[in-house]
């Protein structure tokens, strides 16, 4: 089961992998929605999508119209992280599954990653 984090800032991205790995998920990460499509698209595709909304190029409104839009990975669950509450109802109604409002905390991303992946992780003891 591997988590995609999608977000142009790489501190806040690595931040967002180093969390998960450490409670044994495999993580792949992309700067920008191109990448995250190219990503989805190829086999294996990835189990549940992490991904920011501002991002330069296609920004995660268009990356999920498109992935919403392509019936090969239409079905991966993509939870939005944005930094603006007002964009949540927007994001749920293009087809986000959850919407995280950062700053996020890392119990919530595990949780997340662990309800869209249904993979209990391996907590770190």
């Amino acid at each position: 089961m591997t988590v995609l984090i999608v977000d142009d800032d790489v501190d806040f991205r690595d931040m967002v992998a180093l969390v998960l790995s450490s409670e044994g998920f495999e993580t792949e990460t992309a700067a920008d929605g191109e990448r995250a499509l190219a990503s989805l698209r190829r086999a294996p595709a990835p189990s549940v999508v992490f991904l920011d909304l501002r991002m330069p190029g296609l920004n995660g409104f268009e990356v999920l119209s498109a992935a919403r839009s392509d019936a090969a990975i239409a079905a991966i669950p993509i939870v939005v992280m944005t930094g603006d509450s007002a964009s949540v109802p927007r994001a749920l109604a293009a087809g986000a599954v959850a919407c995280l409002v950062k700053p996020l905390d890392a119990d919530e991303i595990v949780a997340v990653a662990r309800r869209f992946t249904g993979c209990p992780g391996t907590a770190a003891a």
